[in-house]
C-alpha cells in the first residue's frame, strides 16, 4: 500500500504556481470548485474514443505513438500526420503530445518543428535517454540537446522514458514542460530482474558494499523508489519523490504520470502529487464505476418507481 511519508508546504506552494485548469465560465455565478485539479489526458489517437471523453469533460488533453497512430488507422507517415493535426483541432487549446520517429538530434529537430506546424497546442514527446541502446555510437545526450533546442525555438516538450528523479531534473533544466515518468514499467523490470533472496527491487538499487568489490552495485534508482516499500508501488513512489524535488526548488515542468497498469494507481499517483494523469481509454470508461454505486443506483430507481411516471 503507497503511502506518502509526509506533503509539503513547497508541494502545496509548487501547486499554486501552476495553471489553472478549470478556469470560471463568464456570467456563471457559481465559481468553478476545482480550479487547479491535475489534468486527464487520454492515451489515444483513435477520435471515436477521445471525442466523448473530451465532450463530457472527463479530458483535457491527449498522449499520441506510433502504435495509437497505426490503431487509429493510419497506414503511413501522411496520414498518422493527418490524424495529429484533427486531433489538435479537436483538443485545442489543450495539450496533444505528438511524438518524434527520427533518433538523431539534427533530425529530431526537424521532425519536431514539422509536427508543431499541425496545431499550436502541439507537445513534441522526446525520449530522455536510451539512444546508445538503439545505435552505441549515439549521444548519450541527444534527448537533453533536442529538449535544448526546442526550448529555445518555443516548442514545448513531453520528455518520455523517465524512469528516474535525476532524468526528471535533468529534462526540466533542459526546458521541458512536462516530464513523463512510466511508473508501471519499473514494477515489471522489478519482478523480472529482481534477484531472489535479496531486497525487493534489488535490480534498480542494490549497495551491499561501499567499495563495489563484486562490482554488482546497483544504482538506477535511489533505495527509496526501488525498495521503500511493495515492488508494485515502486512507480508511485517515484512520482513522490518528482514532486517533491520540484517543489523544493520551484520547479515548474508539470509531472505527467504514465504507463499505468489498474485504476487504483490513479489515487496513488494523485496522493504522489502527479500534476496529470494520462490514462489509457479503457480504463477512463470505468472511473464512474463501482460495486456499491451500481447497488445505490438500483434500490434509487426501485424506490422511485412509488412515486409513479
Amino acid at each position: 500500500m503507497f503511502t506518502p511519508p509526509f506533503s509539503s508546504d513547497a508541494m502545496f506552494h509548487r501547486k499554486s504556481l501552476l495553471p489553472v485548469i478549470n478556469p470560471d465560465k463568464a456570467g456563471n455565478p457559481l465559481k468553478h470548485p476545482a480550479p487547479k485539479a491535475p489534468r486527464i489526458f487520454a492515451d489515444s489517437a483513435t477520435r471515436s474514443e477521445i471525442e466523448p471523453l473530451f465532450r463530457a469533460g472527463i479530458v483535457n488533453g491527449i498522449t499520441t505513438n506510433p502504435t495509437l497512430l497505426k490503431k487509429a488507422g493510419a497506414k503511413s507517415w501522411g496520414e498518422a500526420k493527418e490524424i495529429m493535426k484533427d486531433l489538435c483541432a479537436l483538443l485545442k487549446p489543450h495539450p496533444v503530445s505528438l511524438e518524434l520517429t527520427e533518433l538523431a538530434e539534427d533530425a529530431m529537430v526537424r521532425q519536431a518543428s514539422e509536427l508543431s506546424e499541425l496545431g499550436e497546442n502541439s507537445i513534441i514527446k522526446v525520449p530522455i535517454g536510451g539512444y546508445r541502446a538503439v545505435n552505441p555510437a549515439a549521444d548519450p545526450y541527444t534527448g537533453l540537446k533536442v529538449i535544448r533546442r526546442l526550448w529555445e525555438r518555443g516548442i514545448k516538450v513531453n520528455t518520455t522514458l523517465i524512469f528516474n528523479t535525476t532524468q526528471a531534473l535533468w529534462a526540466a533544466n533542459a526546458g521541458a514542460t512536462y516530464v513523463s515518468p512510466f511508473l508501471g514499467r519499473l514494477a515489471d523490470y522489478g519482478y523480472k530482474h529482481d534477484q531472489p533472496g535479496r531486497t525487493p527491487g534489488n535490480s534498480l538499487y542494490w549497495v551491499e558494499d561501499p567499495k563495489n568489490a563484486k562490482g554488482d552495485q546497483v544504482m538506477h534508482n535511489s533505495e527509496y523508489v526501488a525498495s521503500g516499500g511493495a515492488l508494485k508501488d515502486a512507480g508511485a513512489r517515484l512520482i513522490f519523490e518528482i514532486s517533491t524535488v520540484f517543489a523544493n526548488y520551484q520547479i515548474k515542468t508539470e509531472i505527467l504520470a504514465a504507463s499505468f497498469r489498474n485504476p487504483v494507481q490513479l489515487t496513488e499517483c494523485l496522493l504522489a502529487g502527479a500534476d496529470i494523469l494520462t490514462v489509457p481509454a479503457a480504463v477512463l470508461a470505468t472511473v464512474a464505476d463501482h460495486p456499491l454505486s451500481d447497488e445505490g443506483m438500483k434500490a434509487f430507481a426501485e424506490d422511485s418507481k412509488a412515486f409513479g411516471k
